[in-house]
């Protein structure tokens, strides 16, 4: 079963709180429910907030931006422990993408996620490795 905002009449899930699309708290009163619903053709305008228009981000962007952030972050300080999960979540958002099962607007972030994970991952382990070696060649002289 599905929620239907009485606003923008767009199809949310059951366990929602407040519209995907236009933030319409989703209470029993004024809520609808139906099996299933097709897209709006023309959904209601999005509101306006500090004199711009609001437009919530598509649900897939928000795995595509968290794959990008924890691509960074991996980059930035932690190498695989961040750069692992940015890869595996970028190629699973990028995967979702091909099958249409998330927004084609993620697909930036996701390949930025992914092969930045993979980056972060590569060039963390080789840091390690040459520091690692550096050290046995500096300090194995004699006592």
């Amino acid at each position: 079963m599905t929620k239907v905002c009485p606003k923008c009449s767009l199809p949310n899930p059951a366990e929602a709180a407040f519209c995907h699309n236009c933030a319409s708290p989703l209470n029993a009163q004024n809520v609808g429910t139906q099996q299933q619903q097709p897209w709006p053709q023309n959904p209601a305008p999005a509101p306006v907030m500090g004199g711009q228009a609001y437009v919530a981000a598509p649900a897939g962007a928000n795995k595509a931006m968290i794959s990008m952030i924890l691509a960074i972050a991996g980059f930035l300080c932690c190498g695989p422990l961040l750069g692992v999960p940015a890869a595996i979540l970028g190629w699973m958002e990028l995967d979702a993408i091909k099958n249409g099962r998330s927004p084609e607007s993620g697909k930036t972030m996701a390949t930025v996620g992914l092969w930045g994970g993979i980056v972060a991952t590569v060039g963390h382990v080789i840091f390690w490795f040459i520091s690692f070696f550096l050290g046995l060649l500096s300090g194995g002289g004699g006592y």
